[in-house]
């Protein structure tokens, strides 16, 4: 009886066992075979060069340092040197416990994650132990440089880290052409033993890396630094908060600079981003109520439509009252029987407003969507605002007249100059962009302009740069205005909106303008709370852009167009 119960045991037994080996080597092979592979073969990326940004005059102002890597083999160096001694004058922050944990679980391989530069790595190669040198492999990767440092730091972006540890970027063309710059990681998978080293001799297969495309910008090296080397002398020179300049080439809408100050090192991300507000760029995330250069398009609006002419006047009489309010003009002054060209010389507020309710809340509206604002121009960058217009109508009368003179209504400073840009350009509003060509290996685009639409007529654009060009040479700020060129444009001093009203000792002072003769560039200039000689752009934005712009005159070789007296 023993005997059989011992005898079924013995026969069941074998039938589970077989059973199961059945299971294991014919049904879940596959499975197996994969567990199999994914211990004994090892994957690992092999890193592709993040495309270099070049300025159209051929400087780089991003690049990619090529970075190593150090593979130890922990079995050719034995115990008698000291790896941590010997390593920690050519590699920063050695992880000492790394290296001890490795040893002591008797590892064949053991990759050291901090990157050396290249001049480490041949100090390296030729260090005085044959024995150290012969356990020593490298593994190229790259890391992000900006050999200009803080230049162009706020359209640049920069390249920090996603979850996974891999590198991406945050915000200008870092992040808006996050994927041409990146190209495509390459892989090594590779057969490893039980202690998870790779096998030299075992088989391997290699997928290469894809190194990513390089920019060509339109940025002009010598405009963006003239530009963000004489915004920090008028931020600090005139005491203002902040400042950004924007230039354009109204026949293009290319990007010659756009600079914002305070800047930042996009080297030293981490230190920079803690705060938010110092790596945005002002220039087109930052909306404003823009003020009195908004008269020049109100005046185009109406010059367009017929409503008014150089010459159509209006009587300064004095303050008058909308929707209940008190209009007046910025100065308190009046002026009584003025023309066109004298509203806008004196900026005056009443002048504007009136013109504003010959064109209509609607049309005005529709006139400033026509010139950019209100929508997103358009331009490569990340973070770009659509600023605000009003969008109910009938306005009341409180809200055309203040749209008419810049207040209620907001808009960019790369809005502002795309506007003037246009007058410009015969009226023609052109797409802003700061990519123009994107090369890949032997394959390249080429960026062609875009034009986004009609604004006012050819006629209507040429009268208004005659306006603007008067504007200018018998306006508020004529004291500033340059001797050598004559110059179309507006000023603009808007107090700065707060809850329930605008403060009265904070204003945004704005100079939007052009040489008329030559049309090389549209150049705006914008003070944050300026306090020192005054808060008005005539005697801060006003000057700071006459100096700007009479360099890059020099620059581009134009000859005086004013007759010396």
């Amino acid at each position: 009886m023993r005997f059989n119960l011992f005898r079924y045991f013995i026969i069941i037994f074998a039938l589970l066992t077989i059973s199961r080996l059945f299971q294991i080597q014919v049904l879940n092979a596959s499975r197996y075979k994969s567990l199999a592979r994914e211990q004994q073969w090892q994957e690992y990326q092999l890193y592709a060069r993040r495309g270099n940004i070049y300025t159209t005059d051929g400087y780089p102002v991003a690049s990619s340092q090529v970075r190593y890597e150090l593979i130890l083999n922990l079995k050719e160096i034995g115990t008698e040197i000291d790896i941590y001694k010997t390593l920690s004058p050519y590699i920063e922050n050695l992880d000492r416990k790394a290296i001890s944990d490795a040893q002591l679980n008797e590892r064949t391989w053991l990759t050291l994650k901090n990157p050396i530069t290249y001049e480490n790595k041949k100090a390296l190669e030729t260090i005085d132990s044959e024995k150290l040198k012969k356990a020593l492999s490298f593994k190229e990767l790259y890391t992000r440089y900006y050999p200009e440092q803080n230049m162009l730091s706020h359209v640049l972006g920069f390249v920090g880290k996603d979850d996974s540890g891999s590198d991406i970027g945050y915000y200008g063309l870092e992040q808006y052409y996050d994927g041409d710059l990146s190209g495509q990681p390459g892989w090594l998978l590779q057969e490893r033993s039980a202690s998870g080293d790779p096998i030299i001799w075992a088989g391997s297969n290699k997928i290469e890396p894809k190194n990513g495309s390089d920019l060509e910008l339109t940025i002009d090296r010598y405009v963006q630094f003239v530009s963000e080397a004489m915004l920090k002398d008028g931020v600090e020179r005139y005491n203002a908060k902040s400042g950004s300049v924007v230039i354009l080439d109204p026949s293009t809408g290319g990007v010659l600079a756009m600079a914002n100050y305070p800047d930042f090192n996009p080297s030293d991300y981490k230190e920079a981003y803690k705060d938010e507000f110092a790596v945005r760029n002002s220039a087109i995330s930052t909306t404003y109520e823009p003020g009195s250069v908004i008269k020049g398009i109100t005046m185009a609006s109406a010059i367009d439509l017929s409503k008014v002419e150089p010459q159509s006047t209006y009587n300064d009489a004095g303050p008058m009252w909308f929707s209940g309010y008190k209009v007046d003009n910025w100065d308190g002054k009046h002026h009584g029987i003025e023309t066109m060209i004298s509203v806008l010389q004196h900026s005056n507020n009443l002048g504007a407003a009136w013109v504003g309710t010959q064109v209509g809340g609607k049309p005005l509206m529709e006139y400033f969507s026509s010139f950019s604002f209100g929508n997103y121009t358009g331009i490569d960058l990340m973070g770009e605002e659509k600023g605000l217009l009003y969008s109910q109508f009938p306005l009341k009368d409180i809200e055309l007249v203040n749209a008419s003179f810049g207040q209620g209504v907001s808009a960019t400073p790369l809005q502002v100059t795309v506007a003037f840009s246009a007058i410009a350009n015969k009226g023609i509003v052109m797409r802003p962009y700061i990519v123009k060509r994107i090369v890949q290996d032997d394959k390249e685009v080429n960026i062609k302009p875009v034009i986004l639409n009609r604004a006012i007529s050819e006629n209507s654009a040429e009268t208004m740069v005659d306006m603007l060009t008067q504007a200018v040479s018998g306006g508020e700020s004529k004291f500033f205005v340059s001797k050598k060129f004559k110059v179309a444009g507006k000023t603009g001093t808007a107090q700065i909106a707060i809850k329930g009203g605008y403060d009265e000792n904070l204003t945004n002072a704005t100079f939007v303008g052009f040489f008329p003769t030559y049309r090389n560039f549209v150049m705006l200039v914008r003070l944050v709370e300026p306090k020192f000689p005054s808060g008005y752009s005539s005697e801060t934005a006003v000057p700071l852009w006459m100096r700007i712009a009479e360099k890059l005159a020099s620059y581009y070789s134009l000859a005086s167009d004013i007759e010396p007296k």
